[in-house]
């Protein structure tokens, strides 16, 4: 009896009559799908772990607020500054709005314009820049205030208001807010040049809306309406330089380019 041995022939089939070429790619390919796997797996870590030390950096004391500082204020004190910011020492950097921050600092009645700025020493600062007053109010009480272009009440006139425009015929609120009805009288005391502005004492709001001038050391002006102030502004200036003032009682400037002035006879 005799035995032989039968080799299989290239192309013949595996067990289960797979070729061995396509096992063999077939574990090939699961065998990279495995690798993919474990590539993404260890990237998704790896993302985790950075992400989780960037907020923990993010938490320390390393990006915390050391040192707040304010730059330009006068009439508001830094500690008012401070406190209308809501900054805090300790607070973290990188959570400050520093927009919002300066929206907030700009509610404080002088401040006009505020910037913040932070840098990662740990030092923030708050530049503002103050508003510039153009007149003076008086309230019922007889207390003075400061008003500025924008027709905002700033605060009490602690200083000597000598040589400010007195705004009449409106009532004041409280400091921070703006006048109503003063725009007209304070767009007619921005419209005088420096010789005719150190004439006017006072700019008058009359009930029906319309404005005067008083004039020193005597003298009104009726501007009537609020409107063509520059060239009301012009023709006063051209009248003051003309007329004899002795004895002026007044200088209508209903028509700017026909004045029309009364005096007592002299």
């Amino acid at each position: 009896m005799s035995t032989s041995t039968l080799d299989r022939a290239p192309g013949a089939k595996a067990d289960g009559g797979v070729d061995p070429r396509i096992a063999a790619r077939r574990r090939s390919v699961e065998s990279e799908r495995r690798r993919r796997r474990r590539r993404r797996l260890l990237g998704v870590v790896v993302l985790a772990v950075v992400a989780a030390g960037a907020w923990f950096v993010t938490r320390t004391s390393l990006l915390d607020v050391d040192t707040i500082r304010v730059q330009g204020a006068v009439h508001e004190s830094d500690d008012e500054v401070l406190a209308a910011s809501g900054l805090r020492p300790g607070d973290q950097l990188l959570d400050i709005d520093a927009g919002a921050v300066a929206a907030k600092v700009e509610q404080l009645p002088w401040i006009d314009t505020a910037r913040v700025r932070t840098g990662l020493d740990g030092v923030v600062t708050v530049d503002v820049t103050e508003r510039v007053p153009v007149a003076i109010v008086a309230d019922s009480m007889g207390g003075r205030h400061l008003v500025d272009a924008s027709g905002r009440l700033l605060g009490p006139a602690a200083e000597d208001p000598t040589g400010m425009t007195w705004l009449e015929g409106v009532t004041p609120g409280a400091p921070g807010e703006t006048i109503d009805g003063a725009a007209g009288a304070l767009e007619a005391i921005a419209a005088l040049g420096p010789g005719a502005r150190s004439r006017v004492t006072a700019v008058v709001v009359n009930p029906d809306g319309t404005l005067a001038f008083q004039l020193n050391p005597q003298g009104e002006v009726r501007l009537g309406a609020p409107t063509d102030l520059e060239a009301k502004a012009a023709s006063l200036t051209t009248v003051l330089a003309r007329v004899d003032q002795v004895g002026l009682v007044s200088i209508s400037l209903l028509d700017p380019s026909n004045p029309v002035v009364t005096s007592t006879p002299g």
